[in-house]
């Protein structure tokens, strides 16, 4: 009876040290399990809030992206409307101002008024301007002195009743007048025009008239010959 009763208590005693370990383990594990299920809960809920954050601002970009789209809308209407106010004012100075041949007659005339001459006299030349007529009339050759070394005053011819004044000149009297000489034309109104070399042929603009200038070596030593057409018959 004593063996048997002693077996039972070790038997309860080693029934006991395993529950008690039982015990212990399985009290580990449910805390273990609480911590993992409160580890999982809070990284799920950061999860949650960092999604949220990166849906707001993902929300942001994509009303930023709106705006940024819409001003680029309204940027290329106003771009738009932009060139088309540039080609419209365009458009204008292309009227308003002179170009090529009229911008060259407008600076002359500024030029002329600016030297003094009547605005009025350069709009009555204006209106009395007319298609240039070609005048081939044979004119009178008139012979007239060349002058040598330094030109005096009122050196050469005057032709066309005054409104061409010719002027030649050479450095020595022994020079070559084929290559030497000067020709200076000066017609009234006009910038001189000056040609090197005998003969000359230049044409003479006088109003609405064209007039052929012929100027050459005289056959008379020292003296040179000058023509200008007429426009009579």
């Amino acid at each position: 009876m004593a063996i048997g009763s002693r077996y039972s208590r070790e038997r309860r005693r080693r029934r006991g040290q395993f529950v008690l370990r039982l015990s212990k383990w399985l009290i580990v594990l449910g805390v273990l399990a609480a911590l993992g299920i409160a580890a999982y809960q809070s990284g799920l809920e950061l999860a949650r809030t960092e999604v949220d954050r990166l849906q707001g601002r993902l929300d942001t970009l994509g009303g930023e992206l709106r705006d940024v789209r819409l001003r680029n809308t309204q940027l290329d209407a106003e771009l738009r409307q932009a060139r088309t106010a540039n080609q419209a004012l365009q458009r204008r100075y292309d009227q308003d101002v002179p170009q090529g041949d009229a911008a060259a007659l407008f600076s002359l005339a500024q030029q002329r008024i600016g030297a003094g001459i009547p605005r009025a006299r350069i709009e009555q030349v204006l209106r009395d301007a007319a298609p240039v007529r070609r005048c081939e009339g044979r004119g009178t050759a008139r012979r007239f002195a060349i002058a040598y070394g330094r030109v005096p005053e009122g050196a050469g011819i005057e032709l066309a009743d005054g409104m061409v004044r010719v002027v030649v000149s050479a450095p020595a009297p022994n020079d070559d007048l084929a290559t030497a000489a000067s020709v200076v034309v000066n017609v009234a109104g006009q910038d001189p025009v000056t040609l090197t070399g005998l003969p000359q042929r230049h044409p003479v603009v006088l109003g609405n008239a064209e007039l052929l200038l012929e100027v050459s070596a005289s056959t008379v030593r020292g003296f040179a010959s000058a023509t200008i057409a007429s426009c009579g018959s």
